[in-house]
């Protein structure tokens, strides 16, 4: 991403910076197509594009749900620890490799989330926060920029603005809405199949996401707003 800068010019930095409310949500491409690319342009798709995460009925240590396309093809894997102090949970392409990996903050005023990528899965990209744990409806999503704090770096709200918020689609938080913080632009949304969850305590969702947002981020952000909203009901 930085060779990417040095190799701009003046204008089309400036041109760059055009292209979106927040830059830091278009760290991964210069396509104006592309509102929101994180992980790469593979996953900005020029039409809308549905993904469905279902939750496994017997939960395996590393396999925990199981995410792919309408059709039923797999087109992301997650690898979940089990029962573990701190939950983290890697998000995987067909074949394996990581992507990016989510785990919860531990002793934190604000219910927090993070997402990191890079070397060893350790760079900081994306913390995802609720004000007041009362409020579990409404999250904000703060997108970082190089250089990326460290995992265990503290989290500098000061200096931070959120770009993304996740809200709650009903008062029973059945599903979740991805918006821009500033425009309300809508980039995603996800809806739960509410018979599965009474009938068999089995969490069954639709990821829809719009063009040219990047899949497996807000696949990412999808995941970490069922762990915490699972999290904070056990709590």
């Amino acid at each position: 991403i930085q060779i990417l800068f040095e190799n701009m010019s003046g204008n089309e930095y400036k041109s760059y910076l055009r292209m979106s409310t927040h830059p830091s949500l278009r760290q991964g491409s210069t396509d104006p197509n592309h509102k929101i690319c994180i992980f790469g342009t593979q996953y900005c798709y020029p039409q809308e594009f549905s993904l469905k995460l279902t939750e496994k009925f017997f939960k395996l240590r590393f396999d925990c749900f199981s995410i792919n396309d309408l059709a039923g093809n797999e087109f992301f894997k997650v690898k979940n620890p089990w029962k573990t102090i701190r939950g983290k949970h890697v998000l995987q392409d067909v074949y394996g490799n990581d992507i990016c990996k989510m785990k919860s903050k531990l002793m934190s005023l604000r219910y927090t989330w993070h997402m990191n990528a890079g070397p060893n899965l350790e760079e900081r990209r994306v913390t995802i926060a609720f004000r007041h744990m009362s409020l579990k409806e409404k999250c904000y999503v703060y997108v970082y920029e190089p250089p990326y704090p460290h995992e265990d770096d503290e989290t500098d709200y000061d200096n931070l603005k959120p770009v993304l918020m996740m809200k709650a689609d009903s008062m029973f938080g059945f599903g979740v809405k991805i918006y821009d913080a500033e425009s309300e632009e809508e980039y995603a949304t996800m809806t739960k199949d509410v018979t599965n969850d009474i009938l068999l305590s089995k969490d069954d969702y639709v990821l829809k996401v719009q063009p040219g947002c990047d899949l497996a981020f807000m696949t990412g952000l999808a995941l970490m707003w069922d762990y915490a909203m699972g999290e904070m009901v056990l709590s």
